[in-house]
């Protein structure tokens, strides 16, 4: 599973787990919380709308929010004006009554969130801090440098009681909602199922995070060869759960509430009723403090006044402390950075590039997780993790540059098969260019036009993979594409290959 799979799988958990819950609960309680007779609604379209959109734009802000490294009472700050926003929306639009329900809901949701992204935070530091190690050296570093496995061990153990938390709630809301005649339907359906898939698997990311802190202690890190598959493996499971659940209680439920409830109310009838009892309260006389204690019992007038000034003084305070509290971030050094330098366009424009990598993942069929058996791919990926230990390049550019380095293996590796040595002071380019005059030399022995374009895509691959090395900017979605199919063009344009 590729680092960006991970990275938006994990926040599409985050969103998944926190809208579905409120999304749920808001549709159970819609039939009970209107009022249609005076025309009251609480809970409607507008409602629905603004939970699922929020839902997506809460896990965007919390992962700006951790690259950034904001500070948490910050959260604070954004869901107060957040809501601002939604009420002025949806006061511009008539919807008077909705904000007695959003309020509430978007609070929890947000905090939800806040909850489960923090688990996911706290794993790609702990990834982040152990990119540049491995075997011997990781076991080592981690020996002396173990704070973030135990930050991790810890946030999984406080994870695992809010995932079944999170569960309890929502199996309380459907048993009150089905006691209250609440609304249920197919979209209601849908939504459970998503929640408790939502649930059981970030139980099972908890468990590869177990796993990673565990393995990693013993030196290794690529522990699972195909992640892809042990994902489907899960959700298979959890649907022949779901398919036996639907089967069991489909009609003939193994408890029947309404039995229990028939017959606590027949309970209450056979009591005897209780006798009626009047209670006669007398009011107690009023008290005048100048006829009970004389003039000298009222306070001074000074008193009163010093109280009065102290009084509103605090008042004083307290709001500028609060004002201070929400309008200060709008004026720091980190505030106008972020907006000059364009961070927020990057940050979405990287999310769409993940996004679209993120399917690709998904419908391709090719494994670059593979393992590699040659010494001279494996030399080659040892050399590409000393150079980033020695340049300390972002996380970006480490991922970058560990999902070009497999690519390249592979090509590494059909080279030995094709008698294309690789070395170990030979640059990148230098060994795509010694592909390029094999094909070349094949081209002109064998009258074969295909092999041009190998020379081509050869050259091109080796160019590229120079740029993302000694640049400190990542490649763009459309050059790592022409980078991965020029080491696909090669690989299976030669003639032996195609035979």
């Amino acid at each position: 599973m590729s680092k960006t799979f991970e990275r938006i799988f994990e926040r599409l958990l985050v969103f998944t787990t926190s809208s579905s819950l409120l999304l749920a609960a808001a549709g159970i309680f819609s039939k009970v919380l209107n009022n249609y007779e005076v025309e009251k609604e609480f809970i409607n379209l507008f409602v629905y709308i603004v939970l699922g959109v929020s839902g997506l734009i809460f896990s965007l802000v919390l992962q700006i929010f951790a690259l950034e490294k904001i500070k948490s009472a910050m959260h604070v700050v954004f869901i107060v004006f957040y809501e601002i926003a939604v009420l002025v929306i949806a006061a511009l639009l008539g919807e008077g009554y909705v904000p007695y329900v959003l309020i509430p809901a978007l609070f929890i949701e947000y905090f939800i969130g806040v909850g489960l992204n923090d688990m996911f935070i706290f794993h790609d530091r702990f990834l982040f801090e152990c990119e540049t190690f491995q075997g011997k050296e990781l076991e080592t570093y981690l020996f002396h440098n173990n704070l973030s496995a135990i930050d991790l061990t810890e946030k999984t153990k406080g994870q695992q009681v809010v995932l079944f938390g999170l569960s309890i709630a929502m199996f309380i809301i459907l048993v009150f909602g089905k006691l209250s005649e609440g609304s249920f339907n197919i979209f209601i359906d849908l939504l459970v199922v998503v929640f408790y898939l939502s649930i059981m698997l970030c139980y099972f990311t908890l468990g590869l995070f177990k796993n990673d802190v565990f393995y990693a202690f013993l030196g290794f890190k690529d522990y699972i060869a195909d992640k892809k598959r042990l994902l489907r493996s899960v959700l298979l499971i959890f649907v022949l759960g779901a398919g036996f659940a639907a089967l069991l209680s489909s009609g003939k439920p193994l408890i029947k509430i309404n039995y229990f409830l028939g017959e606590y109310n027949e309970q209450l009838k056979e009591q005897a009723p209780l006798p009626e009892q009047n209670f006669n309260f007398e009011p107690l006389p009023m008290m005048n403090v100048e006829n009970d204690f004389g003039s000298e019992g009222r306070p001074n007038f000074l008193i009163e006044l010093i109280f009065e000034i102290i009084k509103y003084a605090a008042i004083v305070v307290i709001a500028g402390a609060v004002l201070n509290f929400f309008i200060r971030p709008f004026f720091t050094k980190h505030w106008r950075v972020f907006w000059s330098e364009g961070r927020l366009i990057t940050f979405l424009r990287d999310v769409w590039d993940d996004i679209k990598n993120f399917f690709r993942f998904i419908f391709s069929k090719d494994n670059s997780n593979q393992a590699y058996s040659t010494v001279q791919a494996k030399s080659f990926q040892d050399s590409m993790m000393d150079f980033l230990k020695k340049a300390k390049r972002s996380k970006e550019k480490v991922e970058e540059i560990d999902r070009l380095t497999k690519h390249f293996m592979r090509l590494i590796d059909w080279g030995e098969a094709h008698n294309i040595k690789y070395r170990a002071n030979l640059a990148p380019a230098e060994y795509t260019e010694m592909i390029a005059e094999n094909a070349r030399g094949s081209g002109d022995s064998s009258g074969s036009s295909g092999l041009s374009d190998v020379s081509q895509k050869a050259a091109l691959a080796g160019m590229l993979f120079e740029k993302a090395l000694y640049d400190k900017n990542v490649l763009t979605a459309s050059e790592e594409k022409d980078f991965v199919d020029a080491v696909k063009t090669i690989i299976s344009g030669h003639p032996e290959n195609q035979e």
